[in-house]
């Protein structure tokens, strides 16, 4: 269940409070918009939050725990769709939605094209029911539409616009223009590790140029543009021609409370170093960059962990066989934070992101980060870790040999990636949403008949 400890308590009992202005629209459940609904419905700003599969208590609630360990797992899981603080009228469930990606993700491997026509479908499905529903809610007192990346990008931010309401893009990927380039480098530079560019989901070109097409749609209608790194700012200012003044840094988060660092550290042998990669094992996030690195900087009592699912195509690019590298698979939720304190450096290469929140909560738990740019993470270049150039294995190579060697270096690293975290948890980011989106209502309405550039091609 996500959302403060504050607001474990706070429950919103009417409809028609003049305060609840703000509409956000997400299908899933990630961090960053379960945090702001749930930071919304405790200052009692959110109007209504639009999104697929919400779990509302039930009688489920009672009958799994009695199913034995896979009902408490099952319940466990169904609870993470679900906010503190916010009452079910505040939340408009689209279970479609949901039971699209099932549908999708079992067809996957013998009809991938299947797979990406339904794919289109759900999110241009989501697209225009969340812009049926704004009417409604405009007459009823919203003010404000945030969307995330593809969400609205078609039907729901003009509608949002047409009713009076002021537009926000959440954008939760990196700009269009630098993913072109990457997969244009990326098919020369590697081509046998470019096939997983995604993992085991089959790359489609035609599926991603439409998702292009939707997120330079996105950076066109929206009056404000958050962003969560100034890697990402730059390129959406010089690319795409938006002004400074929409254009606004907002960082993600941790929950310092959940990742906590390693203070007894035992079982560390002289001279030895664990170092850890989580997340999607793709070539995305840098997957041949890392391996190759490792062959360089790999020695005795230095260790690779690798946690996430490896695409089943991959199988003859990791070298399961090198014992310095452990495939752990996907971690469970719960059991993250004691991974990541069992280990002495995160690594995360990525060639593309909007920002991991993965390196926030490697940092929350005490460990000095190595990344990219590309990460959009808040380390400090030689602060709380160091910052080496996407694409290029010998640059991180340097960077994994420093901190691997210099294990006084490490401890000071560890601790400043700790006091980094405690700057930027999911307090501060939903605060700075919210300051953000009242700072956004004083202003005036941006007229469309003459846009800036964007670059659409």
């Amino acid at each position: 269940m996500i959302g403060t400890k504050s607001s474990l308590f706070f429950s919103i009992t009417s409809k028609s409070e003049p305060g609840h202005s703000v509409v956000v629209a997400c299908p899933d459940a990630r961090p960053p918009a379960y945090e702001l609904v749930a930071g919304l419905a405790m200052k009692q700003q959110l109007h209504q939050f639009l999104t697929g599969y919400y779990h509302k208590p039930s009688q489920l609630n009672a009958l799994l725990p009695s199913l034995g360990r896979r009902g408490r797992s099952l319940l466990s899981q169904l609870e993470r769709r679900q906010i503190s603080g916010l009452t079910d009228h505040r939340a408009r469930s689209y279970g479609s939605y949901d039971a699209s990606i099932r549908m999708e993700n079992w067809i996957a491997n013998f009809r991938p094209k299947l797979r990406a026509t339904l794919a289109r479908k759900r999110t241009e499905r989501f697209d225009w029911q969340v812009a049926q529903a704004i009417p409604k809610m405009a007459a009823n007192g919203a003010r404000v539409a945030l969307f995330f990346s593809d969400v609205g990008s078609v039907h729901g931010m003009a509608s949002a616009r047409k009713h009076g309401l002021k537009v926000v893009l959440s954008m939760v990927t990196g700009h269009v223009d630098e993913e072109i380039e990457i997969l244009q480098r990326e098919q020369s530079r590697q081509p046998l590790f470019f096939p997983v560019y995604l993992g085991d989901g089959s790359l489609d070109l035609d599926e991603l140029a439409w998702l292009h097409h939707r997120r330079r749609l996105d950076l066109a209608q929206a009056d404000l543009i958050l962003v969560p790194s100034e890697h990402i700012a730059e390129l959406v200012k010089s690319r795409s021609g938006v002004p400074a003044n929409r254009v606004k840094v907002i960082p993600y988060a941790a929950d310092p409370d959940r990742f906590l660092p390693n203070l007894n550290p035992h079982n560390r042998a002289p001279g030895g170093c664990r170092f850890l990669f989580a997340g999607g094992i793709t070539q995305r996030k840098g997957l041949s960059d890392l391996l190759e690195a490792w062959s360089i900087v790999r020695r005795p009592g230095w260790s690779l962990t690798l946690a996430g699912v490896a695409p089943k195509s991959a199988s003859n690019l990791i070298p399961e066989s090198d014992p310095s590298i452990h495939l752990i698979g996907k971690i469970a939720y719960h059991d993250m934070p004691k991974v990541m304190a069992d280990h002495d450096l995160f690594v995360f290469p990525s060639l593309f992101e909007g920002s991991a929140v993965v390196c926030y909560e490697a940092l929350a738990a005490g460990l000095p980060v190595i990344t990219t740019p590309q990460a959009g993470s808040v380390v400090r270049n030689g602060v709380e870790g160091l910052i080496c150039e996407a694409a290029q294995p010998h640059s991180l190579a340097r960077a994994m040999s420093q901190l691997g060697e210099h294990p006084a270096l490490r401890r000071r690293m560890a601790e400043s990636a700790r006091l980094r975290a405690l700057d930027h948890t999911w307090d501060h980011y939903r605060n700075r949403v919210m300051q953000a989106l009242d700072d956004l209502t004083k202003m005036p309405f941006r007229d469309l008949s003459t846009p800036a550039r964007q670059g659409v091609k």
